[in-house]
């Protein structure tokens, strides 16, 4: 869990150090509070899905194992904001310091979701899915 939590604070700072230059009111690491439109636009990070992928066969544990982990960075504007070019903009901040993001780990970008309403009037949003993969020793 420590080249998880290693690698989850790289791409958070990669985005974090370029907020002003993307235009962001607010970037949020696991939101725990409803979309605000006086924050917009705005990006919430998120962590998803955690799949263990190769497991060790030398231990009865399965540590070290391979993991792979969706990152969701979820982008979201106002209804008239170029969310399409925020979005690339975001990529290329995400992937400007290479795809190594701590020891032996590295990402990926698996899909793209929307652009997408919420059922709020004149939000959109868009989803960049990365997939990290790591190395899990069970500490």
């Amino acid at each position: 869990m420590q080249q998880r939590e290693a690698a989850l604070g790289v791409i958070y700072q990669r985005v974090k150090a370029q907020r002003e230059a993307l235009g962001l009111q607010s970037f949020i690491r696991t939101p725990t509070l409803p979309i605000d439109q006086s924050k917009l636009p705005c990006i919430y990070m998120d962590e998803g899905v955690d799949e263990v992928g190769e497991i060790s066969s030398r231990y009865p544990a399965g540590y070290p194992s391979r993991r792979k982990m969706e990152v969701i960075l979820e982008m979201v504007v106002s209804k008239g904001y170029d969310i399409k070019q925020l979005y690339r903009n975001v990529r290329n901040v995400v992937f400007t310091g290479g795809v190594n993001v701590a020891d032996d780990s590295f990402i990926r970008e698996i899909r793209t979701e929307g652009p997408t309403g919420y059922g709020l009037p004149d939000v959109i949003g868009m989803r960049l899915v990365l997939a990290l993969f790591y190395t899990d020793d069970g500490t």
